[in-house]
C-alpha cells in the first residue's frame, strides 16, 4: 500500500453512503445512534465519530442551473497527510505513519484529545467508551487488497491507485468537468506537503469547509507542551485518566505562556 492514494470524485457521488457501510461491516463498528434535527443538510451521523470513519455530508441543493440542481456532496476521511498535525502532537507516540499512512496505536493512546485538537480536518475522536483516539487506517490494520469503503463505490466516486495515478486521473478530470463546473478544483496536492485523499470538487475548496492553505503546527508549541507533559505525567502513575489531565494542564500553560509572550 506504498504509495497509494484516494480518489474523491465529487461530480460522481450519488450520496449512497455505500462506503459509510463497508467501513463499518469490513472494521466492525457499531451502528451511530442518530437523532432527527431540522436543518438545510440530511446527513445523519452529521461528523466522522470514533465509531464512523468515513462520512457522507450533504450541503444544500445547487440551483445555479435550474435545469440541473443538483446536491453538493462531500466524502470526509482522514486525508492522512504527510506532514501531520495529529502524529506531531501526540505525547505518547500513538500515532506513527505505515506506508505513508497515519496510524493510531490504541494500545499506547490515552485519550488527552491532542490529535483531536490540533487536526484542522477535525477527524480523529476519542471514544466515550474506552478513552481512546479512533480514525480511518486505509484497511491497514485490518488489511485488504482494495480498501472497503472504494471496493464498495458502486458509481466510481472513490477509487484507490498509486499517488501519481491518482493526480493525473484528478487533472483529466478536470479538464472534462470545467465547461459543467468552472470553479472545479483539485484539493490534496499540496496541502500538508500531500494529502493521501486527493479530492475532485465541484467548486473551490472554502465552499467544502477546507483550508487552501493550511498551516502545519508550530514545532515548538509541540514540542513544548510535550515536554511539560512528560515532567507532570511523572507524577501520574501511569494511570491514564490522570495522564489525561497533566496534557490538558500542559497545554493550557504553554498556551497561557504564548498570550503573555
Amino acid at each position: 500500500m506504498a504509495d497509494k492514494a484516494f480518489l474523491v470524485d465529487t461530480t460522481k457521488c450519488s450520496g449512497c453512503r455505500s462506503c459509510q457501510v463497508a467501513c463499518k461491516q469490513w472494521n466492525d463498528l457499531p451502528a451511530e445512534k442518530t437523532e432527527f434535527f431540522a436543518g438545510p443538510e440530511f446527513t445523519n451521523p452529521k461528523e466522522l465519530s470514533a465509531i464512523t470513519w468515513n462520512h457522507v455530508k450533504f450541503f444544500d441543493i445547487d440551483r445555479s442551473n435550474p435545469e440541473r440542481p443538483f446536491w453538493t456532496i462531500m466524502h470526509k476521511k482522514c486525508y492522512h497527510c504527510e506532514i501531520a498535525n495529529c502524529l506531531r502532537v501526540c505525547p505518547e507516540k500513538a500515532i506513527y505513519k505505515k506506508d505513508g499512512w497515519t496510524i493510531i496505536d490504541q494500545s499506547k493512546c490515552i485519550g488527552c484529545g491532542a490529535c483531536v485538537n490540533e487536526c484542522i480536518y477535525k477527524v480523529p475522536q476519542v471514544s466515550d467508551v474506552d478513552h481512546k483516539s479512533y480514525k480511518c487506517h486505509a484497511c491497514l490494520l485490518n488489511p485488504r487488497e482494495i480498501p472497503a469503503c472504494a471496493f464498495a463505490c458502486p458509481t466510481g466516486a472513490l477509487t484507490y491507485d498509486h499517488r501519481l495515478n491518482v493526480i493525473k486521473k484528478a487533472e483529466k478530470r478536470l479538464e472534462e468537468i470545467r465547461k459543467d463546473f468552472p470553479n472545479a478544483s483539485i484539493y490534496g496536492r499540496e496541502q500538508f506537503e500531500g494529502l493521501r485523499v486527493i479530492t475532485i470538487l465541484r467548486d473551490s475548496p472554502e465552499k467544502y469547509g477546507l483550508e487552501l492553505n493550511p498551516k502545519p503546527i508550530d514545532l515548538v508549541k509541540a514540542e513544548s507542551i510535550k515536554e511539560t507533559y512528560r515532567l507532570l505525567a511523572f507524577f501520574s502513575m501511569g494511570i491514564p485518566a490522570l495522564k489525561r489531565v497533566a496534557y490538558r494542564m500542559s497545554r493550557s500553560m504553554v498556551e497561557k505562556d504564548g498570550r503573555r509572550a
